[in-house]
């Protein structure tokens, strides 16, 4: 019989990392002035890292001496300790520190680490992702050890551009991992956005170049094209139109290598599909997986979905994403498509299990809506028209570009026996206010009562949309 005792061994030697006793290692962690000496003992990191067995070559006075500038005290201990005992602290507060723990996991060929921590982070740290998306794929973009996290940062940067885009760091980026985003398949954004937001990073290399093309000098035009030449060809322009293309890509134009003119020209004045061709070899961004086309939605993108079936769910502090999203939302109607009439809402949605609905209220960004988890029905025979869940909720985003504006209400708990109405002379009813209430002459009004959030009182909406929710198999 084989006796085991983890607990109390891992526990001597967290011990021993703590006391310092026997060491032979002095570690130089971190810069001038704050260079701190930390002690180890060799034994121990060399059982379980390559690096440490590579670099630990002649002692000085009986110990060996490793100046490690690149990494902070704390980062180097929260390693050291893991080496000793397993234990790691993965509550970093900032994204700089995070990426330096795994950085300085993958310098120390501790791989297990590096993949824990990716998943980690995947898992359970998803808006701190998010918050600083371009902060992790600027650092381990070049790296297949940290394929994992790369790839999860490259999924939210391109079903969310603007991630990127609307941010001014994206300037300060290196022109190797701007040529890595371009080459991405699947990002969720107008060609001529891309292409403007090209333009826009190159002039912030070369601030002294007039923004007007025209007062190039033929020096300028060589600048840029040095910045520029190894990512214009991953420009679809198949996807942009003639009249994007004279309007924005035109005036640039010396830019573009010659044969590539020549294939523009070509591909917008000859009208015959036969002979027009695909410029260059790269696939048509609008063909492949556009996030915000899989929902058929002109309202949203696929992030207010990835958040509607946390809230559908009750998962508020954390969200589903891209990967592992249990819902398929499938388009019922669309107020602009359908027809903006009570009879056409109830023809195409009555009957049809959990919907939701998105509207966006007009000459604004504002959008709100509502979750329904039961069936809108037509009421019969003076049936009570309202529906009892506590699952129900409302919501509202400020800002529908701008995810951080969101606000949720499910049902007061005494009021749950009103939280969906389902009235045949109306559009969708959520709460006893009535709370959200699409009225046959397409206002839409507020009063809350049932749910608690904050809207207008009464307010036009420019379009509205209801999603069929039925769980992936």
């Amino acid at each position: 019989m084989e006796s085991k005792f983890w607990p109390e061994l891992m526990k001597d030697l967290e011990q021993l990392f703590e006391n310092k006793e026997y060491y032979d290692i002095i570690i130089q962690a971190g810069e001038e002035p704050n260079v701190q000496e930390i002690y180890a003992h060799s034994i121990i990191l060399c059982c379980h890292s390559n690096y440490f067995r590579s670099n630990l070559k002649e002692k000085e006075d009986g110990r060996y001496i490793l100046k490690k500038s690149n990494i902070p005290s704390k980062i180097l201990e929260n390693i050291l300790r893991f080496l000793y005992c397993g234990k790691i602290n993965l509550n970093v507060e900032s994204a700089s520190d995070i990426v330096t723990l795994l950085t300085t996991a993958n310098e120390f060929e501790l791989h297990s680490l590096v993949k824990h921590i990716q998943e980690f982070l995947i898992d359970n740290q998803e808006e701190f992702i998010k918050n600083n998306v371009v902060k992790f794929l600027e650092n381990i973009f070049q790296s297949e050890t940290f394929e994992l996290i790369r790839n999860y940062c490259l999924e939210i940067i391109c079903g969310t551009p603007e991630l990127l885009f609307e941010d001014n760091t994206f300037l300060k980026l290196s022109s190797q991992m701007i040529e890595f985003i371009l080459k991405q398949e699947n990002i969720a954004l107008d060609e001529i956005e891309i292409w403007n937001n090209l333009i826009k990073w190159s002039y912030a290399q070369n601030p002294n170049i007039d923004q007007d093309p025209l007062k190039w000098t033929n020096d300028d035009i060589e600048v840029m094209k040095r910045v520029t030449h190894r990512l214009i060809p991953l420009i679809r322009f198949q996807d942009i139109s003639s009249d994007d293309y004279y309007e924005k890509v035109f005036p640039y134009e010396e830019l573009l290598p010659k044969k590539l003119k020549g294939e523009i020209m070509q591909f917008y004045l000859v009208s015959n599909s036969t002979t027009k061709i695909i410029i260059s070899s790269l696939p048509s961004r609008l063909k492949r997986s556009k996030q915000q086309l899989e929902y058929d939605s002109v309202i949203i993108k696929s992030q207010h979905f990835d958040i509607f079936a946390s809230w559908i769910e009750k998962k508020i502090s954390s969200y589903y994403n891209v990967r592992n999203i249990p819902y398929k939302f499938d388009l019922l109607y669309r107020a602009s498509r359908d027809g903006n009439t009570v009879a056409e809402f109830h023809e195409k949605c009555d009957n049809k299990g959990p919907t939701i609905v998105i509207a966006k209220i007009a000459n604004s960004e504002k959008i709100v809506g509502g979750y329904n988890p039961l069936d809108w029905k037509p009421i019969l025979n003076n049936d009570n028209y309202y529906k009892s869940t506590n699952d129900s909720f409302i919501f509202s985003f400020t800002d529908r570009n701008n995810l951080q504006t969101l606000k949720v209400s499910y049902p007061k708990k005494d009021c749950q026996l009103y939280s969906v109405n389902s009235y045949s002379d109306y559009g969708p009813i959520f709460g006893a206010g009535h709370d959200l209430w699409c009225h046959n002459n397409g206002i839409w009004t507020c009063s809350s009562h049932t749910y608690s959030i904050d809207l207008p009182y009464t307010f036009n909406v420019d379009d509205y949309e209801v999603f069929q929710i039925n769980k992936n198999k």
